[in-house]
């Protein structure tokens, strides 16, 4: 009969409820700084958060205006992170998390929603009929090579969502020759094509050409910036969570999680730095980059989500 599994050894998508031991003092400093030296490295200034109120009344009405009962309840949780996300990350722009939250309860219906989509079809689920509605939206706003872009990674995400859920219940033992396993999962969970996507509207950009050389290094950015990496990987370390990109890459590398996370660290500055020279030559969407960029780190400093010390913060405020 095959033994059981250590919460550590199965192929986890994203953290998985499962936590392991407590990290050192000493190991959450090395991850403190590591993340110092990080932004230190991307030249950080803390940019405007002034906090629209307006913006986030907007958001309520229309999640109120969806009309779909206790099912909005979740969307509603979202609001203040999606919301400080907007404005941090493209402060230019005029006027996720939801479905990584619920996946586990409605998996038959993000299972089903590509087709759906695709078909045309009603969803199993009302908020997801609305967020359908709303991806289709993404063309007034941006060309149609982006919008297209920005909707196959939602679908991806989708898609790391439900296999999330099969991972961590089927429990597969992580194989050690499986060297991309981690980060193709990162490439999944990571909606690194929305995000970078959605610094250029046509409205201020309307030629893809003008950017879309920097795009794979944005998108790399995004995918080691965004949730499992740098300031999030203390929060993750100090709740022992096992499953979060550094953590798996460690199981098949055989290399400390902590050098990963070095790496990791070197590898973000530099494609950031890549992009912004392979942007050179186009102001608008250098500065674009720019404040995702600037924006994406205050983020995470900001969001209590991540529970970094404050005393730690105080340096880069």
């Amino acid at each position: 009969m095959a033994s059981a599994l250590d919460p550590a050894d199965h192929i986890g998508i994203l953290p998985s409820k499962a936590g392991g031991g407590v990290v050192t003092v000493d190991q959450g400093e090395a991850v403190l700084n590591i993340a110092a030296s990080f932004i230190r490295a991307l030249d950080y200034h803390p940019p405007p958060f002034p906090q629209d109120v307006a913006l986030h009344k907007a958001t309520v009405q229309t999640l109120e205006s969806w009309d779909i009962g206790d099912a909005v309840d979740g969307f509603m949780k979202c609001v203040d992170v999606g919301v400080a996300a907007a404005e941090l990350f493209y402060p230019s722009h005029e006027g996720m998390k939801w479905m990584d939250n619920v996946a586990d309860s409605i998996l038959d219906a993000l299972t089903a929603f590509q087709a759906r989509f695709y078909a045309g079809q009603p969803h199993l689920h009302p908020g997801l009929d609305c967020y359908a509605a709303f991806m289709l939206r993404l063309y007034d706003h941006y060309e149609p090579y982006v919008a297209d872009a920005m909707i196959m990674s939602s679908c991806t995400f989708i898609n790391g969502s439900c296999l999330e859920v099969r991972a961590l219940t089927k429990r597969v033992a992580t194989k050690s020759d499986a060297k991309l396993w981690p980060y193709y999962v990162r490439s999944l969970s990571g909606i690194s094509g929305f995000y970078s996507y959605a610094c250029f509207p046509k409205k201020d950009h309307p030629d893809v050409v003008d950017y879309v050389q920097a795009i794979p290094e944005i998108l790399i950015f995004t995918n080691f910036l965004n949730d499992k990496a740098h300031p999030s990987f203390y929060k993750e370390e100090m709740d022992g969570e096992l499953h979060n990109y550094c953590q798996m890459k460690s199981r098949v590398s055989g290399h400390h999680p902590i050098k990963i996370l070095q790496d990791v660290a070197d590898e973000t500055v530099a494609v950031a730095k890549r992009a912004a020279v392979i942007l050179q030559d186009s102001p608008a969407a250098l500065k674009a980059f720019k404040e995702y960029e600037q924006g994406y780190i205050r983020f995470h400093l900001d969001v209590g989500h991540y529970r970094l010390p404050a005393n730690w913060k105080a340096q880069f405020l």
